[in-house]
């Protein structure tokens, strides 16, 4: 973009693309001062630590990694019928608590060398995360498998000690095939008793090996756990993962975190909960403290309810790996990457259309950013099409992972709009901190996510409540107005039904004075088989729905992540989108999008609230612009 001053008036001349770029030329620029009007893309803060990091984080780097063979797949990595000592779930646990208390090792400075889980999938992220390691000067030594690291002997190597085993206090044995719970019981004792996580099947190769058993935890429950080692764990985070699994348990131990699981047995609420004791956990942690993981076979609406009025934040990473490692020192790695925005001074305002925007659910899942989120539904062909809106786990992921965190603004087409979801990781902002000092605690979240928002110029705020249109939700939404005076609208779900808001705008005002929207869920495509609901269902069924709606001027579209479809072209049947189809994401969008006459056009969320604000009150959206060019 090239700018020029002449008698007082700037011109703007811009490339025809959605964005520009200032011109540096301090010829061109000389004489403008700070009363002239803003490049409206410059609007955005510095990188800096202003308090609003709040995940754990290893400070300290090693000078060489192992990288340690684990199972391929999650569906035999967590087998407990296995009898292959390098398979199963007995082989998962030892390799995550060989690596979280070699990285804890690491921290503590007693080792120089630490342990990264191998990633046989090749997916970009976990490469990105490696190669992070490497410009910070920290080089692979070799991979081996848990087993080999936990029981011979290496030499050194340019005076690094690379052997692991001598680390290790001993081992905390399990008996996962006969009591589930054993495992999660083992996963906080792994990390007091600084011990190796050790099954039944392969008990006697450790005590040949010279290990000798520090904690027996094959009778135990996690409720025994709790009652011995609560006080010897750290309450500034939790991790709740099922049983039978080993995903975390390197990120809970290097941490010193406790485990719990939920449901006794995998996916079966009747075999017994803990829940009475999950709550006395959610009462014990730190304000603010947040929670890793997710648990199938349990209502969500329960545990994140709860959960959310103790004002704790859920962060969904329960297939997510190397914690530790890909969020290594992240306060120092963080980079000014930024959101592509659109200029709204170029927007069309004389369009007469009717305005469809898309928005993908789900994007507070971490494990989903890092594993096939950008493949399958970011770079998805018909996304910039639609100009999607993509809810992104901005705060989270930049903390986790800085290194995916900037593939994903790096890659963003200029037509999708980035959406900070759902406020910091999963929460209720009608119920946030309720019994907890609610006040503080939202106000503080609302915080550390505008920092976040700002630093990256994210303009659009997602958030999920249990009534959108409730006092409690307004209040909620007026804390992060207040906390964000860059923030242009917000978009919210309900839980449930999404779209239980019926497409209704909210107003309110921001420090500055300005109307900022609270956009509800209009409708919400997402495939229930047989039948569709009120204001949720097939691209056909909402299509129709939304032209038959008296009131669709404006409307939001929420996508339901893991809802696929099939393409029956121009067909008006409202459920045979639902059989056997293999189109989500964006390819759902243009489903719909099809079924629309000429009267809709879809833009991307950004511009859609900038239309609505236009439309409810130009003149004071006008007198906004003029600050900017």
């Amino acid at each position: 973009m090239k700018r020029y001053k002449m008698n007082g008036i700037v011109l703007v001349l811009c490339s025809l693309s959605l964005s520009c770029s200032k011109y540096k030329s301090p010829e061109i620029n000389q004489g403008i001062n700070d009363s002239d009007p803003q490049l409206y893309e410059d609007l955005y803060d510095p990188i800096q630590d202003n308090g609003q990091y709040n995940l754990p984080e290893m400070t300290v780097k090693p000078k060489r990694y192992w990288s340690v063979v684990e199972v391929l797949n999650v569906g035999s990595r967590n087998n407990i019928g296995e009898s292959n000592e390098i398979r199963g779930l007995q082989y998962h646990l030892l390799a995550q608590s060989l690596a979280g208390l070699t990285n804890r090792a690491v921290q503590q400075g007693k080792s120089e060398i630490g342990v990264w889980l191998h990633d046989h999938a090749g997916r970009e992220s976990y490469g990105l995360s490696k190669q992070a390691l490497t410009d910070m000067g920290i080089s692979e030594q070799g991979m081996q498998s848990a087993i080999e690291l936990a029981r011979n002997n290496y030499g050194p190597s340019e005076g690094i000690k690379l052997q692991l085993k001598d680390l290790f206090d001993g081992y905390v044995l399990t008996d996962v095939t006969n009591n589930p719970e054993s495992n999660i019981v083992a996963s906080v004792a792994s990390s007091v008793y600084n011990a190796l996580i050790v099954d039944v099947r392969d008990k006697a190769n450790y005590d040949a090996a010279g290990y000798t058993m520090k904690y027996d935890a094959r009778t135990k429950s996690t409720v025994d756990a709790w009652n011995e080692f609560k006080t010897k764990v750290s309450n500034k985070a939790l991790v709740v993962m099922p049983v039978q699994t080993g995903e975390l348990r390197d990120f809970a131990i290097a941490n010193n975190l406790f485990v719990i699981n939920i449901n006794k047995q995998k996916e079966n609420p009747s075999s017994g909960q803990n829940l009475q004791l999950y709550e006395e956990i959610l009462s014990w942690l730190a304000p603010g403290a947040p929670i890793y993981g997710w648990e199938q076979g349990v209502d969500e609406s329960l545990f994140v309810n709860r959960a959310s009025v103790k004002g704790h934040v859920w962060v969904p990473s329960d297939w997510t790996y190397n914690i530790p490692l890909t969020s290594l020192t992240y306060k120092q790695r963080q980079t000014a990457v930024l959101a592509k925005v659109i200029n709204p001074q170029f927007i069309d305002w004389k369009k007469d259309k009717k305005f469809v925007s898309y928005y993908l659910s789900d994007g507070d899942n971490v494990q989903w950013m890092m594993n096939d989120f950008v493949s399958d539904f970011y770079l998805n062909g018909d996304a910039a099409g639609m100009k999607m809106g993509f809810g992104i786990s901005a705060s989270n992921l930049l903390q986790m992972a800085p290194s995916q965190f900037n593939n994903i603004f790096n890659k963003q087409h200029r037509d999708y709009t980035l959406i900070e979801a759902l406020g910091g990781g999963y929460q209720y902002v009608d119920n946030f901190g309720l019994e907890e000092n609610r006040t503080t605690r939202i106000n503080n979240l609302a915080e550390n996510v505008a920092q976040n928002m700002r630093q990256h110029r994210i303009k659009v705020l997602g958030l999920m409540a249990k009534d959108v249109k409730s006092a409690a939700a307004k209040e909620g939404y007026q804390a992060f107005i207040d906390a964000n005076d860059q923030l242009e609208g917000l978009v919210v779900l309900q839980y449930s039904p999404y779209a239980g808001g019926k497409g209704e705008v909210i107003w309110l005002k921001n420090k500055q004075g300005y109307e900022i929207p609270v956009i509800s869920i209009r409708y919400s495509l997402w495939n229930f088989g047989n039948v569709n609901h009120d204001r949720e269902g097939t691209p056909a069924y909402i299509a129709q729905k939304l032209t038959a709606d008296g009131d669709n001027k404006f409307s939001v579209i929420s996508v339901h992540a893991w809802s696929k479809f099939t393409d029956i072209g121009k067909g008006t049947d409202p459920l045979a989108e639902n059989n056997d189809g293999n189109l989500g994401g964006a390819s759902a969008a243009k489903l719909m999008n099809n079924h629309l006459n000429a009267d809709f056009e879809q833009v991307n969320v950004q511009e859609l609230i900038w239309r609505i604000r236009m439309n409810h009150d130009k003149e004071a959206t006008e007198r906004y612009l003029k600050t900017y060019y």
